[in-house]
């Protein structure tokens, strides 16, 4: 099975789901998404784990991905106190569904050894060298005992899989969770270069992926949000660039990630307005920076304004020199379109973002590293 070269983190919504499945092959081929379940909505009747792990297989299709349910398993902290499900819910959706699924289960080394001994053995029933990924969340340098806990957790591993002819596959993700701003960046860096000289050496890692996320999202955005739109540091791509080419990042075998087109929060904590806000943001990954305009999602005349903010957004060098996908034609179709229909909403335009944003970072990916450099 052939590896990824790009793994984002993207929620089990509707809007990433199925920005994913509309992506074109060739751009699938080179994604392996790591599916993360939020905490439960205490709103919301809480969907049953085995539905869901089915839903994001189903979208999924046959390409290699990761799954990960911490949000819904008791014992971590669950965003907004809403608490997750029963360890035998849990389990039981790791032993039952997942192996019939293309799906990879994640473990760490703070989750509960109840889920870790599940993963393996979801991971050995599989039987076709599937494997499993280790998510990790590095302190800053000098802080806390990371590579101690992933020493022994890795032996848990080989103690629990030491039947297995060629043992178990493994991928460590370094989750930075989200980095905006340059105090933010210059403590992501530190963190991210020690992970990988502390934690790379650790064991002959399938891939290794560091995540950050850059993309600002729509809670706590500010009322005047840009004019006519606002632009935020693609941070990410930055720390990408500096993992890959540090020592430590040459050596092993380095996967870009991050969290695609939206802000980390969207996989930490569950949605405290039930019906979201009464606007949303339209979103352009460019070469440099996040491209967002804020739109209202309700009003009479509401698709006039994101159709105005629409062609802002297409006029920009950033949208020209996007690859063309369906997100890019859609943009350019609500740009140019009249009245309400087509012009979408929060959940058109998160799909869109995500889409767009898939679709730029594989093209981006192709034919890295450059020829000269000496691995």
């Amino acid at each position: 099975m052939a590896e990824p070269t790009y793994i984002p983190v993207l929620p089990t919504g509707r809007s990433a789901l199925t920005a994913y499945r509309d992506l074109a092959p060739s751009a699938r081929a080179a994604i392996a998404p790591l599916w993360t379940v939020p905490p439960p909505d205490p709103a919301r009747p809480r969907r049953p784990l085995r539905d869901l792990l089915a839903t994001v297989a189903h979208h999924q299709g046959a390409g290699p991905a990761w799954w990960d349910a911490a949000g819904r398993e008791t014992g971590r902290e669950a965003g907004g106190g809403t608490g997750g499900d029963d360890p035998p819910v849990v389990v039981s959706a790791l032993r039952d569904v997942l192996p019939g699924t293309p799906l990879r289960p994640v473990t760490g080394v703070e989750r509960p050894v109840w889920q870790q001994t599940a993963c393996v053995e979801a991971a050995l029933t599989c039987g076709d060298g599937r494997g499993m990924g280790i998510r990790v969340v590095p302190a800053p340098p000098g802080h806390g005992h990371l590579a101690d806990r992933l020493q022994d957790l890795l032996a848990r591993i080989g103690h629990l899989a030491r039947s297995a002819p060629t043992g178990l596959p493994l991928d460590l993700l370094i989750d930075l969770d989200a980095v905006q701003d340059d105090h933010a960046f210059r403590l992501a860096e530190k963190r991210a270069l020690d992970a990988l000289a502390r934690l790379g050496p650790l064991h002959p890692w399938r891939t290794v992926s560091v995540l950050a996320g850059s993309c600002p999202g729509t809670e706590g955005a500010p009322d005047g949000y840009g004019a006519p739109f606002a632009e935020a540091e693609r941070y990410d791509w930055d720390l990408w660039h500096l993992a890959a080419r540090s020592p430590d990042g040459r050596r092993l075998p380095l996967v870009h990630g991050d969290y695609a087109a939206a802000h980390p929060r969207g996989v930490r904590r569950p949605r405290v307005i039930p019906d979201g806000p009464p606007w949303g943001l339209l979103r352009l990954t460019g070469e440099r920076t996040y491209l967002l305009g804020r739109a209202p999602a309700c009003g009479a005349d509401h698709h006039t304004a994101v159709r105005a903010m629409a062609r802002e957004l297409v006029a920009t060098e950033d949208f020209d020199a996007a690859p063309d996908s369906e997100p890019k034609r859609w943009l350019r179709a609500c740009a140019e379109g009249q009245g309400p229909r087509g012009a979408g909403g929060p959940e058109a335009w998160a799909r869109a973002a995500h889409g767009q944003h898939l679709a730029y970072v594989v093209r981006r990916l192709r034919g890295w590293p450059p020829d000269d450099w000496a691995v």
